[in-house]
């Protein structure tokens, strides 16, 4: 029986792999039999970066808020003996193995070593796949070098991602056209974090910051206010965040950090936002995901 005394809660350590460790905590049920001290370890096996396997996992985990994890990734798993030896390796109580591997020669070892091992595992891309094949009516091809091809879809990410940078902190005001999102904001409101994620899935991203000082770039009044989102947040939290930057950077006690001028500069710039028309999100407790997220919807992006 698994125990509700347990609770997931993240946090990352150097290992082998990239290891996310879900902590247990005092039982709290007392209906409830506590289950023994083992935690389950979930292996992500990908051929690539496993970016989207470890998004994948991190969201299943998430659901099972009583259960303890420990989640090991394994990521450029593409080549046999290298799978092979990581195969070997699995440690961990009680291990599950999931993995993204196109190569069939990959999936079955994967398989075979399992069953051996009476480890339960599960092909996070065969389900898809077969979904697929039964909608088109053909089979996948099973082309791993269709993984790491660098078509124009991979190009367009390393030009969007230059254009993001070169547009960073009010830079690039000349080329602000260019953009597919231009990101307005008081400073410390994560407006670069956000650009650069935007910029990593394809999108051209200038961020512009403003303050009583400089004010709004005359640059921002030449493009279509269908470009801009105008990022604001409380301000509460942002006097707690630039107390914390001015006391690493030595400036403690300006304007900067003072919370009386900083709510006034978030309602002044949230009424100047609303004269221009811009869409407006309040970031104050949205992660850089869903920010994201919030502007291609909001701006109606195309997927790239």
């Amino acid at each position: 029986m698994l125990a509700a005394s347990r609770r997931s809660k993240l946090k990352t350590a150097t290992t082998t792999g990239h290891r996310t460790l879900a902590k247990k905590r005092t039982p709290h049920d007392k209906s409830v039999q506590p289950a023994s001290d083992d935690a389950y370890t979930i292996h992500l096996l990908a051929a690539a970066t496993g970016e989207l396997l470890n998004g994948l996992a991190a969201v299943a985990v998430s659901q099972f808020a009583d259960v303890e994890f420990d989640v090991v990734s394994h990521p450029l798993q593409g080549d046999l003996e290298k799978l092979q030896g990581t195969l070997a390796k699995l440690s961990g109580e009680r291990p599950i193995v999931i993995h993204a591997l196109a190569d069939q020669a990959a999936k079955q070892l994967v398989r075979t070593t399992c069953v051996v091992r009476r480890i339960p595992h599960f092909d996070a891309t065969g389900p898809l796949f077969h979904f697929l094949a039964d909608c088109v009516g053909a089979l996948p091809q099973n082309d791993v070098s269709r993984l790491h091809r660098l078509d124009a879809a991979y190009r367009r990410r390393i030009e969007a991602m230059d254009f993001t940078l070169e547009h960073d902190d009010s830079l690039g005001l000349d080329t602000l056209g260019e953009a597919d999102v231009v990101i307005v904001g008081v400073s410390r409101v994560s407006k670069s974090p956000t650009a650069l994620y935007l910029g990593s899935r394809g999108y051209k991203v200038a961020n512009v910051s403003i303050s009583p000082q400089t004010g709004f770039p005359k640059a921002l009044s030449k493009i279509s206010k269908k470009k801009v989102v105008a990022f604001t947040t409380q301000p509460k939290r942002l006097h707690e965040i630039r107390v914390e930057r001015a006391k690493r950077m030595g400036s403690v006690g300006t304007d900067y950090d003072d919370l009386d001028k900083i709510i006034a500069e978030v309602m002044a710039a949230e009424a100047e936002y609303r004269a221009r028309g811009y869409a407006v999100i309040d970031v104050t407790d949205l992660t850089i995901e869903q920010t994201a997220a919030w502007i291609v919807e909001a701006l109606k992006l195309r997927p790239r």
